[in-house]
Order: C-alpha cells, then structure tokens, then sequence
C-alpha cells in the first residue's frame, strides 16, 4: 500500500479519534460543572465585558464568572459585583454594587445602588425602575473572573462575518461527521 492510500484510510479515522476526543472533553467539563454545582448547592453562568465600563478592574474580553441567585445565602454587599435585569431591555446588566441599605419596612429586605466602575454617576437615573435595586432584581453575584478569555463571545457578537464563520464551520463539522 503507497502512502497516499494509507493517509486516504487514516484521514476519516483520524477524524472520528478527533470528534471522539472533543466529545470527552465535552464530558469532562460537563462533569466538572455538574460537581461544582453539587458541592456548593449553586449553578454558575459567566458573562463576557464587552465595553470599557469596568475598567480597571475588568477589562474589555475578561470573562466574569457569576453564581446564580445572588450567590445563594450570601449577603450582597458594596464593592460586589453584581448581574442584574435593568428595568428596560432583556439584556442583563453587570455593575458594581456601590451601596447597600436596609428597608425601613421591616422585612429585612435590602436595596443596592450600583454603578459602573468607569463612570462618575450611579445606575439610578437610567437602569431603574426607582431610586434603587431591589435585591430580587440582581440575578448573580461574581465569584471570579478568567482574563481574556470573554473575546470569542466579544467577537461572535459584534463582528457578523465571525458570527457566520462559525456557523458555517461547525455546520460543515456535522456534514462531514455525517458522511463518515
């Protein structure tokens, strides 16, 4: 056998050992997500910065890690941030929690102003429904963040063709899955 038939034979195999290996990967992230959540009782989501607003803490392309619900039992407290529903839009919001204040209602609920860390005035005047937050509206509080690593979601976002690439690669991905 040349070598030209043995690369043909090896080509489809090396393609399937590639897909399977991926899918392990897959697997194992999955597991790891699935035992954090199971060790800490909490489901976690991430968000790309996708402006300069957070600056200098979080610059534009990090990738925010976020535990939902406000991070569980934990108090909200000011220098947190925080992802937020704004009270126009769908897209959530996320900003640094600048203030904390106790209801006088006596229901120990609490409200937050927040604010980005690049800007001179807080949310109030255009991210509320009122002067304040209140605590239901914050979605998750931030335990971490992996910097850089937000610039494919950045990229797949703002830049059509990118958008459009990668469409196109993983459709032609399950084709020729498809066809072996």
């Amino acid at each position: 056998m040349d070598s030209g038939a043995i690369r043909r034979r090896l080509g489809p195999r090396r393609a399937l050992s590639q897909l399977i290996l991926l899918g392990v990967l897959l697997a194992h992230a999955l597991m790891a997500y699935t035992a954090v959540k199971a060790a800490t009782g909490a489901e976690f989501t991430s968000r790309a910065v996708v402006s300069g607003s957070m600056e200098p803490a979080f610059e534009r392309g990090d990738l925010l890690l976020f535990r939902k619900g406000g991070g569980g039992g934990d108090p909200i407290r000011a220098g947190d941030v925080v992802l937020f529903k704004p009270a126009h839009g769908d897209v959530p919001v996320v900003h640094r929690v600048i203030e904390v204040r106790e209801r006088r209602d006596g229901g120990g609920g609490v409200d937050i102003l927040t604010k980005w860390d690049n800007n001179g005035v807080d949310d109030s005047e255009f991210l509320y429904r009122g002067p304040w937050l209140h605590r239901h509206h914050v979605m998750a509080k931030a335990v971490g963040y992996l910097p850089n690593a937000g610039w494919p979601s950045v990229a797949i976002d703002e830049k059509p063709v990118v958008r459009k690439v990668v469409v196109g690669v993983l459709g032609l991905g399950v084709l020729v899955t498809a066809l072996l």
